[in-house]
C-alpha cells in the first residue's frame, strides 16, 4: 500500500527481469520491499527510476511480460502519461549504468542497463513535472498512473518532501570538495523533524534503490536538496539589486567554486553549522498535574520526557519514529540526566499506553524533592524543565500591614514620635498572585512540602522563602512580646505605687494590670512594635527576601516600601527676608515634616540650589511656631518630662572653614532677627561663656576643626538640632571631627551635601547613620549585603532595594530636573572664605611688617604706589606662595596643599565634574594662571586651556570653540582682562574668581561669559577671599560690617590709597584663624 511519505509493500515474491533472452530474478531485500508482481497484472510496462551515486536521476523501462528491459520505442503510444512521453522523447537511452540484481538462487550480479540520465538541475525539473502523478490529478488515467514503478514514485515523493523543507527554509550550507575545488552547496537541516522524515522515507524505500545507492540518505539530504534550492533561487541571479552579490553568495547561487578563503571559510562554516546542530535534539522534562483530586500524599505525578529539536515544540519520545543515530544521542542525554537527577530512575506508577517511551511517574514526596532540588540541577546541566503553568508564578511573599497603635499604658502626656511610634501589625501571605486567607495560611505553614491544592489548583510555594518568612514572624512576635512584657511591668509598678498611696482609681488600675497579665500569659496580647523594630526587620529582609509593607503612607515610606511621603505646605514667616522658589518651599516643607517626626534628614540638593536658605527658613518656621505656642501658653505642644522642654534651643551648624563666613553672611541677610554666634578662630569663646552664649543664641556656626577641639564644651549645650554642611566631611567615621559631631547630643540632626556619594556607598551610609543611627545597619552588615553586590557585581535589584530604603531620608534635586529647571535663579553668588596655610601666614606677616615700616617714609604719589604694589603682593600670597615667590616651586608638597584657595578650588572642581558641569576660573594674574594650568591638567588628566592677553585671535577663537564643544575640557582658565569681554562660554555653569578686583562691574563682565543668552542652566559664582587678611577686611567694609571714619569707599582699589597709615595697618594686620 502507499503511505503518506513513501511506499510500503508487503510481499515476499520473487520477481524476474529478462535481459538479452536470459531470465534473472531480483529478490527484494528485507521488508519493506519493492514488489512488482502484484502490479504486473495491471500494467504492461513500468517506468523505473534510480538515484545513482554521482549520476543522480536515471530512468529505464521494464516490459512486465517476460520482465525485459526495453527502449521507449517498444512502448505502445498512450501507455505512459503524456508528460512522461515528452520527457522520454528528449532522451536517447544511449547511457548505460551498472545495476545490481540478485538471481533466484541468491547470487548477486550487476548488469549494464540502458537509461535516460539527467543532469542535477534537469532531475529537479523532471521530478517537478512528475509530481502531479502523486496527487489526485485528473490529467492522468488510472491505467497510466499504474505504469509508474514504486521506485520512481518513491523518488517523486522524496522530491515533494524535500521541496517543502526547502521552501520552509529548513536548509543549511556545506562545502563540497570536487575535482580539487570547494563548492558551497545547500543541504537539508539536521533537526528532529528532518531526521524523522528522512528515517521514515528510507524505511519505506524499495530495495532496488538502497542496493544500488548505499548513500541514498546523504544524496537526498545533500545533492537533491541543493539542486531543489538552486532551482528555486536561480531567478535571483539576474534580478535587479542595489548592490552586487557577495562572492560566496554568488558561488552558492551558481554552484561554482569559491575562489578565496577556502580553509578559513570551511572552519567558519563548520563552526556556524555546529552552533545550529549543538542545540539539536534536547531532552525536555515536563511535570504534569494529576487528573484525580485525591490526597496529595497518595497522588502520582507524571513527568513527561520529551524531545525537542532546535526551537520546535517538544514531543514524546517514540523510539520507532527516530533514526538510530538520534536514539543513541538521546539515550546518552538521558543517562546524563539520570546522573544529575537520580529521582528520574524512580517509577512509582503504571505507564500509560499513550505516553512516551521514557515517561517517569513520581509520588508527591518524590516530586517535591525533584522540583526543589533536581529541577535546578537539570537546568544548570542544560536540560529544560517545564512546570505547570499555574506554578510559574508561585513566588511566596509576605506583606506586613501596619496601623498606628494607641497605647493606653503611655498616658496622654507622652507620645511616641518618629522611629519610636508604635504600630499594630498583621501578617499576610501570598502564593503567586493569590493572597491567602488565615485558614490557607495555616495550611501552608503546616505543609511539609509546600505543595497544596489552593482553590482548585495545585500550587507549590517557595519553601525556602516560606522558612525565611516564618523566621521573620517568630522574630517579630518575640519583639512584640518583649515590648508587651516591659509595658506590663511598668504598668504594674504604677498600679502598685497608686495602691500604696491610695490614689483615686487605683482599684481599676490594678484590675487592668491583672487583665493584661492574663492576656499576656495566654498569648493574646496585641501585636505592637515600634517603627524602629520594623525598620530593623525591613533592612534585614531587603538584603535577603524583601517583605512588602502596607498601611499608613509614612509608615510604609520609612520602612522602604514607598517614595518619601509628601508633607503639608508650611507658611514661611516674615522673618525670612527672601522669596523662596517653589522647589525651596518643598524642601522646607519636607525638612519641617522630618523635624516634627524626629527623623534625621539629608538634604542633598545639587550645588547652587540654596540648601543654606532652606535650612535657615526651617529654623524661622519652627521659631515662629514656638513663639506662637509659647505666647498662647500651649505647653502641651512641647510637653515632656524634661523641665526645660518649652525652651527655645539653638541650632549648631558645623561647616568647612571656607564657608563659615558665608553661613554668617547668609544668616545676617536672610534671617537678620536671629542671634548668630560664630564659634571659630583664636578669639572664640571658651568654657561657661561658650555654653551661655550658645544657649541664648538662635544659631551657632563653627567648623569641623573647632568641633574636634571644643566638642566637650559644645556637648553641654541643649541643642535642638545639629546641622552638618558639606556632610561628606564625616564620610570616614574614624576621623576626630567625625567622632566629635557624633558625640554632640541634639533632638534633631540634618546633613547638607551636594555629593552624598563621592566614591563609595559607604560614604552615604556614614552620613545617613549620623542623621539616624543604625538606620542602615552596621558598617559590616551594609558592606556585606549592599556595597559588595552593588559596587562589585552591579546588582541592579539590590541597588533598587537600597534606593527604597534610603529614599524617605534623602531629598535630592538636580539642576537638570525638569520639575525645577524653570524655577532656578538666573545667577547666584557666594563668597568663599578660605584659611591660610602656615607658609602663607608667615609670608603675609613678614610682608605686612615691611609695608607698615615703609609707609611711614613715603608721601604723595610714592605712597600711593607703595599701597597699590603692596596690595598686589598681598593678593599673590593669598593666591599661592609660589605666585608670590616666583620660584617655580610645586603647587603641593607631599600631597599637601600650600594654598587654601587652591585646595578649595579643587573641591569645587571635583563637585562640578561629578555633577557634569564645567567651570570657568578667573584670575587677574597670568603668572598665577601659568601655575594653575599644568597642575589642573595633571589632576584632571586632560589639557586645560588658558586664555590670556598673549593668546592670538585665531588661537583664542579655537580655544573657545573647543571648550564649547560637547567633549570640551571640564575647566577653562582665563585672565580677568583678556577673558572679561567678547566671549561666549555658555558650556560652563560655574564661575570661580580666584582673586578679587573689588570692582563689581569688572567681575560681572567676566561672570557674564557664562551667564548670557544660550545658557540653559543657572550659573553659580564663587568669589574667594582669604580669612584674616586684607581681602577679608575689604569684604567686610563692602558688606557694611566695618565702618571707616572719614573714608569714602568706592569701587576698585584706588580708595585704599587715601587711607591713613593707621587705617591701612589695621586693615592689613593678620587676624589669623585656625581650622
Amino acid at each position: 500500500m502507499y503511505g503518506l511519505t513513501g511506499v510500503t509493500l508487503k510481499c515476499n515474491e520473487t520477481i524476474t527481469i529478462g535481459y538479452c533472452g536470459s531470465i534473472w530474478e531480483l529478490s527484494a531485500p528485507s521488508a519493506p520491499r519493492w514488489c512488482a508482481a502484484k502490479l504486473a497484472v495491471m500494467a504492461s510496462y513500468l517506468l523505473h527510476g534510480l538515484w545513482l551515486p554521482v549520476s543522480g536521476l536515471s530512468l529505464w523501462i521494464e516490459q512486465v511480460e517476460g520482465h525485459k528491459i526495453v527502449m521507449p520505442s517498444a512502448v505502445p503510444e498512450g501507455t505512459f502519461p503524456d508528460v512522461v512521453d515528452t520527457i522520454l522523447e528528449k532522451k536517447t537511452f544511449r547511457n548505460r549504468a551498472r545495476v545490481s540484481l540478485r538471481t533466484p538462487k541468491g547470487k548477486d550480479v550487476s548488469l549494464m542497463v540502458p537509461m535516460a540520465m539527467f543532469a542535477p538541475d534537469e532531475a529537479v525539473e523532471t521530478l517537478a513535472k512528475l509530481e502531479f502523478l502523486d496527487t489526485g490529478s485528473q490529467a492522468v488515467t488510472a491505467e497510466q498512473r499504474l505504469t509508474i514503478a514504486p521506485d520512481l514514485m518513491w523518488l517523486i515523493r522524496a522530491y515533494r518532501g524535500l521541496y517543502r523543507f526547502v521552501r520552509a527554509g529548513r536548509v543549511t550550507i556545506r562545502l563540497s570538495y570536487q575535482a580539487g575545488e570547494w563548492y558551497p552547496m545547500w543541504q537539508l537541516a539536521s533537526g528532529l523533524g528532518e531526521r524523522s522524515w528522512l528515517a521514515e522515507m528510507l524505511a519505506a524505500a524499495p530495495g532496488i534503490l538502497t542496493i544500488n545507492n548505499r548513500a541514498l540518505s546523504e544524496d537526498l539530504a545533500d545533492e537533491l536538496t541543493h539542486w531543489i534550492a538552486y532551482t528555486q533561487l536561480r531567478p535571483q541571479i539576474d534580478a535587479p539589486r542595489a548592490a552586487p552579490w557577495h562572492d560566496f553568495a554568488l558561488s552558492l547561487l551558481k554552484t561554482s567554486p569559491v575562489k578565496k578563503g577556502r580553509a578559513q571559510l570551511l572552519r567558519g562554516l563548520n563552526e556556524w553549522k555546529d552552533s545550529i546542530t549543538s542545540v539539536d535534539l534536547q531532552l525536555v522534562f515536563l511535570v504534569e498535574e494529576p487528573e484525580n483530586d485525591g490526597d496529595p500524599e497518595e497522588t502520582v505525578w507524571p513527568i513527561r520526557v520529551l524531545v525537542r529539536s532546535g526551537t520546535d515544540s517538544p514531543r514524546p519520545v517514540k523510539q520507532e519514529q527516530l533514526d538510530w543515530g538520534s536514539v543513541e544521542k538521546l539515550r546518552d542525554a538521558r543517562r546524563h540526566a539520570f546522573d544529575v537527577a537520580p529521582r528520574l530512575k524512580y517509577n512509582s506508577g503504571a505507564p500509560s499506553p499513550y505516553a512516551g517511551d521514557w515517561d517517569v511517574y513520581l509520588t508527591t514526596e518524590q516530586l517535591v524533592e525533584f522540583v526543589t532540588h533536581d529541577a535546578a540541577a537539570l537546568r544548570k546541566a542544560g536540560f529544560t524543565v517545564m512546570l505547570p503553568k499555574s506554578w510559574s508564578h508561585m513566588e511566596t511573599k509576605a506583606r506586613l500591614e501596619t496601623v498606628e497603635a494607641h497605647d493606653p499604658a503611655e498616658g496622654a502626656t507622652k507620645a511616641h514620635i518618629g522611629m519610636e511610634k508604635l504600630v499594630n501589625y498583621d501578617w499576610k501571605l501570598s502564593v503567586g498572585d493569590t493572597q491567602l486567607t488565615d485558614a490557607e495560611m495555616e495550611e501552608l505553614v503546616k505543609s511539609k512540602s509546600g505543595l497544596i491544592k489552593l482553590r482548585g489548583e495545585w500550587v507549590m510555594a517557595d519553601t525556602q522563602a516560606l522558612n525565611k518568612i516564618q523566621q521573620y514572624m517568630r522574630e517579630l512576635a518575640d519583639t512584640a512580646r518583649r515590648r508587651a512584657l516591659k509595658e506590663l511591668e511598668q504598668l504594674a509598678k504604677t498600679a502598685e505605687m497608686a495602691r500604696q498611696l491610695e490614689q483615686p482609681g487605683w482599684e481599676e488600675l490594678v484590675a487592668e494590670v491583672e487583665r493584661r497579665r492574663k492576656e499576656f500569659n495566654e498569648g493574646e496580647e496585641d501585636n505592637v512594635v515600634s517603627i524602629a523594630d520594623l525598620r530593623e526587620m525591613a533592612l534585614k529582609s531587603m538584603a535577603e527576601d524583601p517583605i512588602a509593607f502596607t498601611g499608613s503612607q509614612w509608615h510604609t515610606s520609612l520602612l522602604g516600601g514607598l517614595e518619601t511621603t509628601a508633607p503639608d505646605r508650611v507658611d514661611i514667616p516674615d522673618t525670612v527676608h527672601a522669596e523662596l522658589r517653589d522647589y525651596q518651599r518643598r524642601g522646607v516643607d519636607w525638612l519641617y515634616w522630618m523635624s516634627q517626626n524626629n527623623i534625621g534628614a539629608v538634604l542633598a540638593d545639587d550645588m547652587g540650589l540654596g540648601k543654606t536658605l532652606q535650612l535657615l527658613s526651617l529654623l524661622a518656621v519652627e521659631k515662629a511656631a514656638w513663639a506662637e505656642a509659647h505666647a498662647a501658653g500651649d505647653t502641651q505642644a512641647h510637653a515632656a518630662e524634661d523641665k526645660d522642654a518649652t525652651a527655645w534651643n539653638p541650632t549648631l551648624v558645623v561647616a568647612p572653614t571656607s564657608v563659615v563666613g558665608n553661613w554668617a553672611r547668609e544668616a545676617a541677610r536672610f534671617v537678620s532677627s536671629f542671634k548668630v554666634v560664630v564659634q571659630h578662630g583664636t578669639g572664640r569663646l571658651k568654657g561657661e561663656k561658650l555654653v551661655e552664649a550658645a544657649q541664648n543664641a538662635d544659631v551657632v556656626i563653627t567648623s569641623y576643626g573647632t568641633v574636634a577641639r571644643d566638642f566637650l564644651t559644645l556637648s553641654q549645650v541643649d541643642w535642638d538640632r545639629v546641622v552638618l554642611d558639606e556632610a561628606q566631611a564625616i564620610k570616614n567615621a574614624a576621623t576626630r571631627s567625625s567622632k566629635a559631631v557624633r558625640a554632640i547630643p541634639s533632638r534633631h540632626r540634618v546633613a547638607l551635601t551636594g555629593t552624598p556619594i563621592e566614591n563609595r556607598l559607604s560614604e552615604m551610609r556614614s552620613i545617613l547613620d549620623y542623621c539616624n543611627p543604625g538606620i542602615l545597619g552596621s558598617a559590616s552588615f551594609f558592606r556585606n549585603h549592599f556595597s559588595k553586590s552593588i559596587e562589585r557585581e552591579g546588582n541592579e535589584e539590590m541597588a533598587e532595594r537600597l534606593r527604597l530604603l534610603t529614599a524617605p531620608f534623602i531629598l535630592r534635586r538636580l539642576k537638570t530636573d525638569p520639575n525645577i529647571i524653570d524655577d532656578l535663579p538666573d545667577k547666584s553668588e557666594q563668597i568663599i572664605t578660605v584659611r591660610m596655610t602656615d607658609e602663607q601666614a608667615a609670608l603675609y606677616k613678614a610682608l605686612v611688617a615691611d609695608v607698615e615700616q615703609a609707609l611711614g617714609k613715603k608721601e604723595g604719589m610714592s605712597r600711593r604706589g607703595l599701597v597699590l604694589a603692596s596690595l598686589t603682593r598681598i593678593k599673590q600670597i593669598c593666591n599661592h606662595p609660589a605666585h608670590f615667590l616666583g620660584d617655580g616651586s610645586a603647587v603641593t608638597i607631599k600631597g599637601k596643599h600650600r594654598s587654601g584657595k587652591v585646595e578649595e578650588l579643587m573641591r569645587i572642581v571635583d563637585q562640578a565634574i561629578e555633577s557634569r558641569e564645567r567651570v570657568l576660573i578667573f584670575t587677574q594674574y597670568k603668572a598665577f594662571g601659568d601655575i594653575l594650568q599644568p597642575y589642573l591638567s595633571d589632576q584632571l588628566g586632560t589639557d586645560i586651556p588658558f586664555l590670556h592677553g598673549g593668546v592670538s585671535k585665531n588661537k583664542r577663537d579655537q580655544m573657545v570653540q573647543d571648550f564649547q564643544a560637547d567633549d570640551g575640557a571640564p575647566v577653562m582658565l582665563l585672565s580677568l582682562k583678556a577673558g572679561g569681554t567678547g566671549l561666549n562660554l555658555t558650556a560652563a555653569s560655574i564661575v570661580v574668581h580666584m582673586d578679587r578686583w573689588w570692582n563689581p562691574a569688572v567681575e560681572n563682565q567676566a561672570t557674564d561669559r557664562a551667564f548670557r543668552i544660550g545658557q540653559e542652566r543657572n550659573v553659580q559664582v564663587y568669589k574667594m577671599i582669604t580669612a584674616g587678611t586684607l581681602e577679608e577686611s575689604i569684604q567686610d567694609i563692602l558688606d557694611g560690617k566695618t565702618q571707616l571714619a572719614g573714608a569714602v569707599v568706592g569701587e576698585g582699589e584706588g580708595w585704599l590709597t587715601e587711607l591713613t597709615p593707621e587705617q591701612l595697618a589695621d586693615l592689613m594686620s593678620y587676624k589669623g584663624q585656625e581650622n
